[in-house]
């Protein structure tokens, strides 16, 4: 949703690209933040971006508003623009963004671009495609501020004034050896107190925090939330410095994997729809509910199977909808919060404490919605003159069954606290657990629960 500001600034660029007021469109655009510009170009039409492109200033400033934007947007605009044009701009954009941008074309138009380019940058660029975009090496910056361990602090501070603008961002200054090799690392703030004869040796901090270039950006993403890192350096197996994953990189990951957990909980693919098309967003739901349908057919196999049992007893049946739904709503809430604590990294060793701990709640909400879907069954069948089977009084049968979809409660919190941490060690991504895979599993067993204490008990 935009805030006032940005409606006021769309509604803006819109007026004056419609009047074709070359002038102010410019003025406004000087005025306006290259982040704000980025963020709002999916609102414009294809013409229109090309020509806020167009109007907004020297290459740099159009680059920047370029990089802001969503990357099937930018990646979009480059392909539409003449190879070497969208070349000219690309010199602009940090490494790390542009091997994102290159990856998001046509394996055609990113290879006429990288060889294109010149030879430092497209040495940066293709080293980063060894790796996958997911990963550290993927995500990481191979501009980092890295000095010497017997420079003083005087000489480092020149050094950075030197090469400052060359920086994506510095925010520390990284000590390596004659190889190369990560030693320490010395903050800016440190860096800019100490007495100007200190060495990088002496004034560094040896207890480093580091990832190899294969681990994965989530994973990453809470390294630095726990350690409270600006920047998280990626180091190979010899421990040479690579490059370093950026705290706005680390930010932008933890939205992805985010809004990809929402999604998969939902079964609704990787992939916002307006991102990968109709057809493709369809195509990518499907299975999901295939999956669905089976686990309806299985369902509607076990209905038919205790049928005979409580041929003479049908209202019985009435309560299936109650624990179908209550069931499914308790199983997900466990699994949800399961996977939440796993993905923060708050389970730990306490797998099995948690899980009691959604057993009990299971427990005692079933107890409590038991109750209640038996006192409705007995007002609901008051009326009827044939009682249950067994010679089970009508309350007798209502106690039954309450206990019946109080077990399959506490089965079904039980379920839905465990599947995520089956996912996780079967390799699976464990936001799945609370998506319809797990919602279907916990259904059918919740069902197999009540239809066969029910039996039983009546």
């Amino acid at each position: 949703m935009l805030t006032p500001k940005l409606q006021m600034l769309e509604r803006t660029l819109k007026r004056l690209i419609r009047r074709g007021a070359s002038q102010p469109l410019e003025n406004v655009l000087a005025k306006a933040h290259a982040a704000d510009l980025g963020y709002l170009l999916p609102h414009f039409t294809n013409n229109e971006q090309s020509q806020l492109i167009a109007y907004a200033g020297d290459d740099e400033r159009r680059a920047q508003i370029i990089a802001a934007a969503e990357i099937d947007v930018a990646a979009r605009l480059l392909e539409a623009l003449p190879r070497d044009r969208a070349v000219e701009l690309l010199q602009y954009v940090a490494p790390d963004d542009a091997s994102d941008l290159l990856q998001q074309m046509s394996e055609e138009v990113a290879d006429e671009l990288l060889q294109r380019m010149r030879g430092e940058e497209r040495d940066e660029v293709e080293e980063l495609h060894r790796y996958d975009s997911e990963t550290a090496g993927g995500i990481m910056s191979p501009r980092f501020f890295a000095l010497n361990r017997d420079m003083t602090a005087a000489q480092a501070i020149v050094e950075l004034q030197r090469v400052h603008d060359e920086m994506e961002m510095v925010f520390y200054v990284y000590v390596v050896n004659e190889v190369e090799q990560l030693l320490g690392v010395v903050s800016l703030r440190q860096l800019v107190t100490t007495k100007p004869e200190t060495t990088l040796f002496e004034l560094m901090t040896s207890e480093i925090v580091s990832v190899e270039p294969d681990e994965d950006q989530e994973e990453v993403a809470k390294i630095a939330s726990r350690y409270g890192l600006l920047a998280v350096p990626v180091v190979d197996d010899a421990n040479k410095l690579l490059g370093i994953v950026t705290v706005d990189d680390v930010i932008d990951v933890l939205r992805e994997e985010a809004t990809e957990d929402i999604l998969r909980m939902a079964g609704a693919g990787d992939e916002l729809a307006e991102q990968e098309g109709v057809l493709k967003a369809a195509l990518s739901r499907a299975p999901w509910l295939l999956i669905v349908a089976v686990g309806g057919v299985v369902g509607a196999a076990l209905l038919a199977t205790y049928s005979t049992r409580f041929a003479s007893f049908i209202p019985i049946v009435s309560l299936v909808p109650f624990v179908l739904g209550l069931s499914g709503v308790i199983g997900l809430q466990g699994a949800t919060v399961m996977t939440q604590r796993m993905l923060v990294g708050r389970l730990g060793g306490r797998l099995w404490p948690s899980v009691l701990s959604q057993s009990v709640i299971g427990l005692l909400l079933g107890v409590l919605f038991g109750a209640l879907c038996g006192l409705i069954f007995w007002i609901w069948n008051a009326h009827l003159s044939a009682g249950p089977p067994n010679g089970l009084s009508l309350l007798g049968a209502s106690a039954a069954l309450g206990a019946a979809v109080a077990a399959a409660m506490t089965l079904a919190a039980t379920v839905g606290a465990l599947l995520p941490t089956v996912f996780h060690r079967g390799r699976v991504d464990p936001a799945l657990a609370a998506g319809p895979i797990g919602a279907i599993a916990v259904d059918l067993l919740a069902l197999l629960a009540f239809l066969a204490l029910g039996s039983v008990w009546l």
